[in-house]
């Protein structure tokens, strides 16, 4: 039987190290996307993106001819969109077009 022993002062020091970590991690994630850094992200072009993703309702805000999303409705959107997805259904590209003509039948 191996028997550890770790003082409470060693053990708070190790949780304050890594909430720090964390604290700066988050810090440093930017609040807003580019297309580029939101391409980077998904890993998928930006006529993917432009096509399925913002016809089918992903947010983006522009600044004169820039276009920014919010990572966080990105997620968010992303996670919608493949909660709604099944076996038989489950392709980006068709997810707009699979959804409409279900929503006809």
């Amino acid at each position: 039987m191996l028997n550890v022993q770790i003082d409470e002062k060693t053990v708070n020091k190790m949780l304050e190290n890594a909430i720090n970590e964390r604290v700066e991690e988050i810090a440093k994630q930017k609040y807003f996307l580019t297309f580029s850094e939101l391409s980077k992200y998904l890993n998928i072009s930006r006529p993917l993106i432009e096509d399925r993703l913002i016809k089918n309702g992903l947010n983006f805000y522009r600044i004169g001819s820039k276009y920014l999303f919010k990572r966080e409705e990105v997620d968010e959107f992303l996670d919608y969109m493949t909660a709604n997805m099944n076996i038989y259904n489950n392709d980006i590209k068709l997810f707009g077009r699979l959804e409409s003509i279900s929503e006809d039948k």
